[in-house]
Order: structure tokens, then sequence, then C-alpha cells
């Protein structure tokens, strides 16, 4: 069976007290570079990994997701609470891509009498055709990241990651591909939709604005059906 998160009741999921991070240096590379990108990526699908114990399907998930970020945001992401976020959004992800005739990833990969490691084949073929469904990709590129901004951006994935694992949204086009931007000009939440309601971008300041969770929840449900 699928390793039971345990999500914090409040909507603030994440606070400055509990990340502790050091700035990163302000001459620190935005973005990494791609041997570096690649590394990180695989420690933090190891880390989802061993956080989820014996599940695999999710953290393989996680992998296939695009992850554009500075050494600053590379830290968020690596610490214990960037890695309970993202595991949180593998789950909700699966949910998801199950809920949209994607398939069943746990359960296909639980179905050999808990032998999840035989089902890995066909957890990689249902992995690549749930991109027709569902993609996610993440920027962000500061050079540096104050623990409040730290733990901001963790709650914006969060609250992407609780939205798509409602079962009530489908976009008009048949497909998300939601890209969670973070910006350090923008001075509000903007959702930015493709015409053919395919494509969202989740534009997020690194100041926290009013109201920003139903924002976001707001404009990815103008491109629904």
């Amino acid at each position: 069976m699928f390793f039971r998160l345990r999500r914090p009741a409040r909507s603030f999921l994440w606070s400055v007290a509990a990340l502790s991070l050091p700035l990163a240096p302000a001459c620190a590379q935005a973005p990494v570079s791609a041997s570096v990108a690649a590394a990180n990526k695989a420690e933090l699908v190891d880390r989802v990994h061993e956080f989820q114990g014996n599940t695999i399907w999710s953290s393989k998930l996680i992998g296939s997701f695009n992850w554009n970020l500075s050494e600053a945001a590379w830290k968020v992401m690596l610490s214990a609470a960037g890695v309970n976020g993202v595991a949180f959004l593998s789950k909700d992800a699966g949910n998801y891509i199950k809920a949209h005739g994607g398939g069943d990833l746990d359960r296909t990969e639980d179905s050999n009498n808990g032998d999840r490691k035989s089902a890995q084949g066909q957890i990689d073929q249902m992995i690549a055709q749930s991109k027709d469904k569902f993609s996610f990709s993440m920027e962000a590129t500061q050079p540096s990241l104050s623990p409040a901004q730290s733990s901001l951006m963790l709650n914006y994935l969060a609250s992407v990651a609780g939205f798509i694992d409602r079962g009530d949204w489908t976009p008009r086009g048949g497909h998300a591909n939601i890209k969670l931007q973070i910006s350090s000009t923008a001075k509000d939440v903007a959702v930015i939709t493709s015409k053919d309601a395919t494509d969202f971008t989740i534009v997020a300041p690194l100041s926290e604005p009013s109201d920003w969770g139903g924002k976001i929840e707001r404009g990815l449900k103008r491109g629904g059906e």
C-alpha cells in the first residue's frame, strides 16, 4: 500500500521556524548548471523514495517533472520540509492521473504480491503516458532566498498539490501542464492560461500577497470545464 503521509492541518504548511535555512551567497549561479541540476534532481528522487518507504512510482513521477532551480532553491527543495512537500505533490499528482484515466500507479506497482520492483517496466510506461494527462514544472532561479521566502515557496507548491488532489477540476483542453514560477518582480499571484487551456503558468511573488491561495485556485478554475 502507498505510504500514508501526514499533511499538516494548517493551510500555512511550512513555517519559517521549521525551515531554518541559511541564506545562499548572492553570487550563487542561478540557475545551476545542467550537470548539477541533474545530480540534485537525482538526489531529490532518492530522498522522496527514502521518505516514502517501499513505494517506487512516486519518486519516479517526481523525476519526470522539470525543476529549473538556483542553488538556493535546490537547498530548499532538498531540505526535510522540501522533500515532504514534493512527496505530497507526487501523491496528489498520482491521484489526479488516476482520476483522469491514467491508471492507478500504486495499485499497479503493488499488484504482484507486494513485489513492487517487478512492476517497474509497466510503471515506467504509465508515467510516460501520464504526460498526456498531467505534467509539472517549477522555476525558481533567485540567487538567494530568505527563510520566509523559502517557506512561502513551499506553501505555493503545497497549494497547487492540494488543488489537483481534490478531484473536481479538469482543464478544458484535457491536459494539465502546470508551471509554478517564483518571481522576484511580481507583486501578486497571476495564473496565465494558454488559449487551448492546457498550459497553466502560476506566477508567484516572493513577498506574500493577500489571498494567494484563493487566487491560485480561481486562476486554475478559469481554465477548467
